[in-house]
Protein backbone atom coordinates (compact mmCIF):
# COMPACT_ATOMS: atom_id res chain seq x y z
CA UNK A 1 0.00 0.00 0.00
CA UNK A 2 1.32 3.60 -0.87
CA UNK A 3 2.15 5.71 1.37
CA UNK A 4 -0.68 8.75 0.42
CA UNK A 5 -2.85 5.19 1.19
CA UNK A 6 -1.79 5.03 4.20
CA UNK A 7 -1.99 8.33 5.50
CA UNK A 8 -5.31 8.92 3.89
CA UNK A 9 -6.72 6.15 5.71
CA UNK A 10 -5.17 7.49 9.17
CA UNK A 11 -6.37 10.50 9.07
CA UNK A 12 -10.39 9.93 7.75
CA UNK A 13 -10.59 7.37 10.30
CA UNK A 14 -9.21 10.15 12.91
CA UNK A 15 -11.35 12.38 11.69
CA UNK A 16 -14.39 10.92 11.59
CA UNK A 17 -13.73 9.16 14.64
CA UNK A 18 -13.06 12.34 16.67
CA UNK A 19 -16.33 13.75 14.56
CA UNK A 20 -18.06 10.81 16.24
CA UNK A 21 -17.12 11.07 19.78
CA UNK A 22 -17.50 15.30 19.56
CA UNK A 23 -21.84 14.58 18.48
CA UNK A 24 -22.24 12.13 20.91
CA UNK A 25 -24.91 13.29 23.11
CA UNK A 26 -25.41 16.84 21.20
CA UNK A 27 -28.94 17.85 20.47
CA UNK A 28 -30.07 19.78 17.79
CA UNK A 29 -32.87 22.00 18.67
CA UNK A 30 -35.05 24.61 16.04
CA UNK A 31 -32.55 27.30 16.46
CA UNK A 32 -29.55 25.02 15.52
CA UNK A 33 -31.24 23.56 12.78
CA UNK A 34 -32.12 27.09 10.83
CA UNK A 35 -28.47 27.96 11.73
CA UNK A 36 -27.01 24.74 9.82
CA UNK A 37 -29.61 24.95 7.34
CA UNK A 38 -28.76 28.71 6.51
CA UNK A 39 -24.59 28.34 6.94
CA UNK A 40 -24.72 25.00 4.28
CA UNK A 41 -26.66 27.28 1.96
CA UNK A 42 -24.01 30.29 2.10
CA UNK A 43 -21.94 27.80 2.04
CA UNK A 44 -22.81 25.94 -1.73
CA UNK A 45 -23.53 29.49 -2.84
CA UNK A 46 -19.54 30.65 -1.83
CA UNK A 47 -18.50 27.54 -3.40
CA UNK A 48 -20.10 27.65 -6.56
CA UNK A 49 -18.24 31.38 -7.33
CA UNK A 50 -15.10 30.23 -8.26
CA UNK A 51 -12.52 33.22 -8.15
CA UNK A 52 -9.55 31.12 -10.16
CA UNK A 53 -11.14 28.11 -11.85
CA UNK A 54 -8.56 24.97 -11.28
CA UNK A 55 -9.40 21.28 -14.08
CA UNK A 56 -10.60 18.23 -12.31
CA UNK A 57 -12.96 20.70 -10.40
CA UNK A 58 -10.62 22.47 -7.98
CA UNK A 59 -9.56 26.46 -7.48
CA UNK A 60 -10.22 29.14 -5.26
CA UNK A 61 -13.66 29.78 -4.59
CA UNK A 62 -14.92 32.80 -2.74
CA UNK A 63 -14.34 32.14 1.06
CA UNK A 64 -16.71 28.98 0.82
CA UNK A 65 -15.20 27.50 4.21
CA UNK A 66 -15.42 31.01 6.26
CA UNK A 67 -19.34 30.56 7.55
CA UNK A 68 -18.44 27.27 8.71
CA UNK A 69 -15.26 28.12 10.43
CA UNK A 70 -17.82 31.32 12.08
CA UNK A 71 -20.75 28.39 13.10
CA UNK A 72 -17.86 26.52 14.43
CA UNK A 73 -16.72 29.33 16.64
CA UNK A 74 -20.16 31.06 17.36
CA UNK A 75 -22.04 28.35 18.27
CA UNK A 76 -19.87 24.85 18.53
CA UNK A 77 -17.99 22.48 16.83
CA UNK A 78 -20.91 20.15 16.65
CA UNK A 79 -23.12 22.24 14.62
CA UNK A 80 -19.87 23.37 12.25
CA UNK A 81 -19.51 19.23 11.86
CA UNK A 82 -23.46 18.76 11.09
CA UNK A 83 -22.96 21.41 8.38
CA UNK A 84 -19.94 20.22 6.85
CA UNK A 85 -21.42 16.71 6.73
CA UNK A 86 -24.88 18.08 5.18
CA UNK A 87 -22.11 20.67 2.49
CA UNK A 88 -20.64 17.11 1.53
CA UNK A 89 -23.90 15.54 0.56
CA UNK A 90 -24.84 18.49 -1.44
CA UNK A 91 -21.30 18.69 -3.56
CA UNK A 92 -21.36 15.13 -4.20
CA UNK A 93 -24.80 15.73 -5.97
CA UNK A 94 -23.78 18.69 -7.95
CA UNK A 95 -19.94 17.58 -8.58
CA UNK A 96 -20.34 13.98 -8.46
CA UNK A 97 -16.76 12.98 -7.85
CA UNK A 98 -14.47 11.07 -10.47
CA UNK A 99 -14.06 8.50 -8.20
CA UNK A 100 -16.13 6.74 -5.46
CA UNK A 101 -13.27 7.08 -3.34
CA UNK A 102 -13.02 10.43 -3.44
CA UNK A 103 -15.59 10.53 -1.14
CA UNK A 104 -14.36 9.92 2.23
CA UNK A 105 -11.55 12.78 1.45
CA UNK A 106 -12.34 15.36 -0.73
CA UNK A 107 -15.83 15.40 0.20
CA UNK A 108 -16.67 14.43 4.03
CA UNK A 109 -12.84 14.51 5.57
CA UNK A 110 -11.89 17.86 3.52
CA UNK A 111 -15.02 19.46 4.99
CA UNK A 112 -15.36 18.03 8.42
CA UNK A 113 -11.67 19.33 9.23
CA UNK A 114 -13.06 22.87 8.46
CA UNK A 115 -15.51 22.96 11.54
CA UNK A 116 -12.42 22.09 13.54
CA UNK A 117 -11.57 25.82 14.36
CA UNK A 118 -12.48 25.87 17.97
CA UNK A 119 -10.31 22.92 18.76
CA UNK A 120 -7.76 25.16 20.81
CA UNK A 121 -10.57 27.14 22.11
CA UNK A 122 -12.22 30.63 21.21
CA UNK A 123 -11.50 33.12 24.37
CA UNK A 124 -9.46 35.12 22.32
CA UNK A 125 -8.01 35.62 18.87
CA UNK A 126 -4.74 33.93 18.96
CA UNK A 127 -6.52 30.59 19.80
CA UNK A 128 -9.30 31.27 17.31
CA UNK A 129 -6.89 31.82 14.34
CA UNK A 130 -4.45 28.89 15.57
CA UNK A 131 -7.66 26.13 15.03
CA UNK A 132 -8.04 27.81 11.58
CA UNK A 133 -5.36 27.50 10.64
CA UNK A 134 -5.23 23.67 12.09
CA UNK A 135 -8.59 23.12 10.17
CA UNK A 136 -6.99 24.80 7.47
CA UNK A 137 -3.85 22.01 6.80
CA UNK A 138 -6.17 19.03 7.43
CA UNK A 139 -8.54 20.12 5.21
CA UNK A 140 -5.81 20.65 2.64
CA UNK A 141 -3.93 17.70 3.42
CA UNK A 142 -6.97 15.42 2.37
CA UNK A 143 -7.25 17.06 -0.77
CA UNK A 144 -3.47 16.61 -1.03
CA UNK A 145 -4.04 12.64 -0.04
CA UNK A 146 -6.44 12.59 -2.87
CA UNK A 147 -4.74 14.51 -6.00
CA UNK A 148 -1.68 11.61 -5.02
CA UNK A 149 -3.75 8.77 -5.03
CA UNK A 150 -6.73 9.33 -7.82
CA UNK A 151 -5.03 12.51 -10.13
CA UNK A 152 -1.28 11.43 -10.46
CA UNK A 153 -1.91 10.59 -14.10
CA UNK A 154 -2.76 14.94 -14.67
CA UNK A 155 0.75 15.53 -13.35
CA UNK A 156 3.12 16.97 -16.17
CA UNK A 157 5.59 14.83 -16.88
CA UNK A 158 8.71 14.67 -14.84
CA UNK A 159 6.77 15.91 -11.62
CA UNK A 160 6.35 14.26 -8.74
CA UNK A 161 2.22 13.85 -8.07
CA UNK A 162 3.20 14.83 -4.51
CA UNK A 163 5.06 17.76 -5.98
CA UNK A 164 1.77 18.56 -8.38
CA UNK A 165 -0.58 18.11 -5.63
CA UNK A 166 0.41 20.17 -3.22
CA UNK A 167 0.78 22.62 -6.11
CA UNK A 168 -2.55 22.28 -7.20
CA UNK A 169 -4.09 22.26 -3.80
CA UNK A 170 -2.38 25.12 -2.04
CA UNK A 171 -2.77 27.41 -4.94
CA UNK A 172 -5.97 26.78 -5.46
CA UNK A 173 -7.95 25.54 -2.05
CA UNK A 174 -5.09 26.64 0.41
CA UNK A 175 -5.23 30.55 -0.60
CA UNK A 176 -8.95 30.79 -0.37
CA UNK A 177 -8.67 28.94 3.45
CA UNK A 178 -5.99 31.40 3.62
CA UNK A 179 -8.15 34.20 2.96
CA UNK A 180 -10.59 33.06 5.17
CA UNK A 181 -8.15 33.25 8.42
CA UNK A 182 -7.54 36.71 7.25
CA UNK A 183 -11.05 37.74 6.66
CA UNK A 184 -11.94 34.93 10.66
CA UNK A 185 -9.40 37.12 12.42
CA UNK A 186 -10.48 40.87 11.57
CA UNK A 187 -14.19 39.80 12.27
CA UNK A 188 -15.09 40.37 16.01
CA UNK A 189 -15.97 37.27 16.65
CA UNK A 190 -15.58 37.33 20.40
CA UNK A 191 -17.45 40.67 21.30
CA UNK A 192 -20.50 38.66 19.24
CA UNK A 193 -20.58 36.00 20.91
CA UNK A 194 -20.28 37.69 24.62
CA UNK A 195 -22.99 39.97 23.04
CA UNK A 196 -25.24 36.32 22.53
CA UNK A 197 -24.43 35.39 25.90
CA UNK A 198 -25.79 38.42 27.08
CA UNK A 199 -28.53 38.27 25.12
CA UNK A 200 -27.85 41.54 23.27
CA UNK A 201 -28.39 39.81 19.81
CA UNK A 202 -30.82 36.75 19.04
CA UNK A 203 -29.67 33.70 18.17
Amino acid sequence: MKLAEVLAIIFTVIVFVFSIIKLKGFKLSVKSIVRIGLVAAITMVLYMIKLVPFPQGGGCSLLSILPIMMLSVMFGMEEGIICAVIVALIKIVIQPPYYPLQIPLDYFGSMIAVAFVPLFGVENKFKIILGAVFASIISILFSVFSGVIFFGQFAPKGTNVWVYSIGYNVLGYGVEALLSIVVLSILPLIHIKEAIKRGEIKR
